[in-house]
């Protein structure tokens, strides 16, 4: 099976350079409706506070992403050059839920509108991720000064909503430490890397559901994708009490990415790019999904790190030689793979652009990792053991896991 992607969008929507590499990468593709930005729906902001089904009623934005100036006309040309692929099939824009659903008023029950996550779980990581200056300053790392001079809030939706106010005797969020900005400076870029973060969580989590791999464009997520990554290394490595987890986390060594070259890419055709979905990519791409599983069937199957890389860099090789033909039909678009074990997670970088980074991890949990990357990191305490506990037995009456792993930001192949 090859795996289908969603681009996670973000002020600006899925470029058509990040939607041609996606369609030369995966199954199929999928990218968000202009008019899905909210976090969660807005009827479910009163129980996800209480904890219990309450009166569901929108109340407006809940931590919202806002839009770039001209976002749905951008994102509609977007869209009309991609036709040829939507017409196939290979692409296609979906919601996260039918917000029209959500907005009938009830008693004892909320309506979700098909909204496929836990409410309460996604509101309470985003406070927990966004009350963190570490997370703060990593989602808006990459870009920052661009951030002030090309996003106009009064453009589309607004990057105002609920969901970052104090709660009963809990303190409002932060704003993000800069001494460097202004206060309206501060609170605007606090907004935007708050925004990021509650995507990444969402999207995330929507993949984690629909057994799709989250597309995160590293320009923009890099930073905060890196902080989670490293975080849930970390702390799955120091539960003692359960090898399980220790094993499970020597699936983060693997790390996988394809090279394309940006200026060769944006010469290609949306047809021109169907055509190149040959049956050597079909070949690379089933030899990529077996790699990946088979490196987590050994992750738990070894109990000695060193017999796992060793088995690991054999696997790795065996697959390396299923990419050479590919390699080689799209040597033009200076494509190149990098397959290495034992590498770890590093931190982003704006050396990441024109690099197609994927699927570090596509047998680790996703809902897992923002656990122990986001919340659990943060707590600094074993009360997430029980908790592990409980995804150990649900992950092992799965066959795949999550089947949808963050992407490793890590970017070592020469250009020239």
């Amino acid at each position: 099976m090859i795996y289908e992607s969603l681009i996670a969008p973000h002020e600006n929507p899925a470029s058509l350079r990040d939607i041609k590499r996606a369609l030369l990468t995966y199954d199929k593709v999928k990218i968000i409706d202009p008019d899905d930005r909210d976090v969660m729906p807005s009827n479910t902001f009163m129980s996800s506070i209480m904890g219990m089904p309450l009166i569901g009623m929108d109340i407006g934005p809940i931590r919202p992403m806002g839009k770039a100036i001209r976002y749905d006309d951008i994102f509609q040309k977007i869209t009309d050059s991609c036709k040829p692929a939507i017409q196939q099939g290979l692409l296609e824009v979906v919601s996260t839920y039918e917000k029209a659903d959500t907005k009938a008023f009830t008693i004892g029950g909320v309506p979700t509108g098909g909204y496929p996550l836990n409410p309460q779980f996604v509101f309470w990581l985003y406070r927990k991720m966004s009350q963190d200056q570490g997370f703060l300053q990593s989602a808006v790392a990459l870009n920052q000064h661009d951030l002030l001079s090309k996003i106009d809030v009064a453009e589309g939706l607004s990057l105002e909503g609920r969901g970052d106010g104090g709660i009963n005797d809990i303190p409002a969020l932060p704003l993000i430490d800069n001494s460097s900005l202004g206060e309206d400076q501060a609170k605007y870029i606090t907004q935007i890397a708050r925004a990021r973060i509650a995507a990444l969580i969402k999207y995330s989590g929507y993949c984690e559901m629909k057994d799709l791999v989250p597309v995160f464009p590293s320009d923009v997520y890099g930073g905060v994708v890196s902080t989670l990554l490293n975080n849930a290394q970390i702390v799955l490595s120091g539960v003692e009490e359960d090898p399980y987890w220790f094993k499970r986390n020597r699936v983060l060594e693997l790390c996988h990415e394809e090279y394309l070259s940006d200026e060769a890419l944006d010469h290609l055709s949306i047809d021109d790019v169907i055509k190149l979905r040959s049956a050597a990519w079909g070949k690379q791409a089933e030899a990529r999904e077996k790699l990946f599983e088979s490196i987590g069937a050994i992750s738990q199957e070894l109990d000695n790190d060193e017999s796992f890389e060793k088995e690991a860099k054999s696997l790795v090789e065996g697959y390396r030689k299923t990419t050479d033909a590919l390699e080689s039909e799209r040597a033009s678009l200076n494509f190149k793979i990098k397959c290495d074990i034992g590498i770890g997670v590093l931190g982003g970088g704006t050396g990441l652009a024109g690099l197609l980074t994927q699927l570090q991890s596509p047998l680790a949990s996703m809902g897992l990792t923002l656990a122990a990357g986001g919340m659990w990191a943060l707590e600094k305490s074993k009360d997430y053991v029980p908790a592990l506990k409980k995804l150990k037995d649900k992950e092992e009456s799965l066959k795949r896991g999550a089947g949808s792993g963050l992407q490793n930001f890590y970017s070592r192949i020469k250009k020239g």
